[in-house]
């Protein structure tokens, strides 16, 4: 019987692997031997919403969070954290399908898995939204024992002692990352030689954390660009530690298993942020009953929501009509929203850079590119400034209301998050059919091709291997085929 093993590189790029791709050896000949290309991410192309996708090959409106957090009522904020109990509820995702169907799964370090799912007969290890090793990281729980005797102590994330990773010292910080990825790929090997699963899902987080610390050092592009030798090569050394893994774990796989490696994104390079609150007080679409006296977050701000007619979330572009009849003191009214949605996007288009150059700003209303149960929860406007090069901040309180700014209360960082991440899929069955363009809508189902094993009817794209073929019908959902068509017309597919 097939089995499968996913490898998850959180944000590895596809402009960076066809850049370096003669220093990728293992990359390279798997591209040709099976299918690469592009991977359409989620809008916005954030871990949550993004993995969810590939688990579940259901677009964001089927599970209802579009970031970390979300909102199931029509509050004026996105109050609850996401975790697995609430997308389990509401999704199925394949360590919930696989099962059913008589397969032995292992998850490890999956976006979304705290609490550990039980998995029947299968395995869990959770990833870094997992308060502390004492709120239970595994399941069963017995298998913590087995992971401390192989790693050492388990590293959730490369923040140390409560200091966030972009404010830890460059080396410290890169060698933890490291570390941390280095136990994910022992992990990984192991489950792959002892467990005999037919399906294991890594994510490795490196390939984010480490374009985001050090993208300044090799990119002449970058607005803070350092010639400093130390770091020029530091995201490339990785790019090249990553493929050396892929080499010893295509040597470890039998004939019978194959490899598909995916990112949920790409890390790019970051040029600036629209502090978006900031912007609609200036134009009159929010108002404070005062003005903070140093850079705030949304909820923290004294909104009158009496007098505000749109807010802005998160650090992608994600905005919020005040409805009447939907949010407690909505004003604006609903035969006026198409309206008001045109008349922001027609405004947005024209922000320009701090130095007046225009952006090149994609706009996305939220019901031509999702759709499901929870859609109604969602922003009602999706904004890319500069195709993300430029991100979006909530924050209000900077020096005489600047629109435009570079660091967040979190720190600096070096790097965005681009809308198409990477995939190379090869292995026995797999026709070496080179370059595609998909989606994340596409890995369920090319997951449980590889398997053998029937599609469910509400996924809503097909298998790659399937448009491989040449067999690219679709079995959408009528509404579902209108969405997706709809999003890949904008973006240029």
């Amino acid at each position: 019987m097939p089995k499968i093993v996913v490898l998850g590189l959180e944000g590895l790029s596809p402009q960076l692997v066809k850049q370096w791709l003669d220093k990728l050896p293992n990359l390279k000949e798997m591209q040709q031997v099976g299918l690469w290309g592009e991977i359409e991410s989620t809008v916005p192309p954030i871990a949550p919403p993004a993995w969810t996708c590939v688990q579940s090959g259901r677009n964001p409106g089927a599970y209802g969070f579009w970031n970390y957090s979300y909102r199931d009522d029509f509050s004026y904020s996105e109050p609850k954290l996401v975790n697995s109990r609430v997308r389990d509820e509401r999704v199925d995702c394949l360590y919930k399908i696989l099962p059913k169907m008589g397969q032995k799964v292992a998850t490890i370090n999956i976006p979304v898995s705290w609490p550990p799912p039980q998995i029947p007969g299968g395995y869990c290890i959770t990833d870094s939204m997992t308060p502390s090793l004492a709120h239970g990281f595994t399941w069963p729980e017995s298998l913590k024992d087995e992971v401390y005797n192989l790693v050492g102590e388990y590293i959730l994330e490369a923040t140390e002692a409560s200091v966030n990773y972009r404010l830890m010292d460059k080396d410290r910080v890169l060698k933890r990352i490291y570390d941390m990825d280095t136990q994910r790929f022992t992990l990984l090997k192991h489950f792959i030689h002892e467990k005999k699963c037919d399906y294991i899902f890594t994510v490795i987080m490196g390939s984010e954390r480490i374009p985001r610390l050090f993208y300044r050092y090799f990119d002449q592009r970058h607005r803070r660009y350092e010639p400093d030798p130390r770091y020029k090569n530091a995201v490339l050394d990785y790019y090249i530690w990553i493929d050396k893994n892929i080499g010893e774990i295509r040597e470890i796989l039998g004939s019978d298993t194959i490899l598909f490696v995916l990112s949920n994104y790409s890390v790019q390079r970051l040029d600036g942020r629209i502090n978006l609150n900031e912007w609609l007080i200036q134009e009159g679409y929010m108002t404070l009953y005062d003005y903070p006296s140093q850079p705030t977050e949304l909820k923290d701000l004294g909104v009158d929501w009496s007098r505000t007619k749109v807010w802005a979330t998160g650090y992608t572009g994600q905005i919020y009509l005040n409805l009447k009849g939907r949010e407690a003191q909505g004003v604006v009214d609903p035969d006026d929203y198409d309206e008001l949605l045109d008349e922001l996007a027609d405004k947005i288009w024209s922000i320009p850079d701090e130095d007046g150059k225009a952006l090149n700003t994609q706009i996305f209303k939220r019901d031509d590119i999702h759709y499901g149960s929870y859609t109604e929860y969602g922003p009602d406007l999706f904004v890319s400034f500069d195709e993300y090069h430029w991100n979006a901040s909530e924050m209000v309180g900077y020096g005489h209301g600047k629109v435009h700014s570079f660091d967040t209360a979190k720190g600096s960082d070096d790097g965005s998050h681009g809308l198409s991440g990477y995939f190379c899929i090869a292995g026995l069955g797999v026709p070496a059919k080179g370059e595609f363009k998909v989606s994340l809508l596409n890995s369920a189902p090319t997951i449980l091709d590889v398997l053998g094993l029937e599609i469910p009817e509400d996924m809503e794209s097909p298998s790659i291997l399937e448009m491989a073929k040449g067999k690219e019908e679709a079995k959408y959902p009528s509404k579902g085929e209108k969405a997706v068509r709809s999003r890949l017309d904008l973006l240029g597919y």
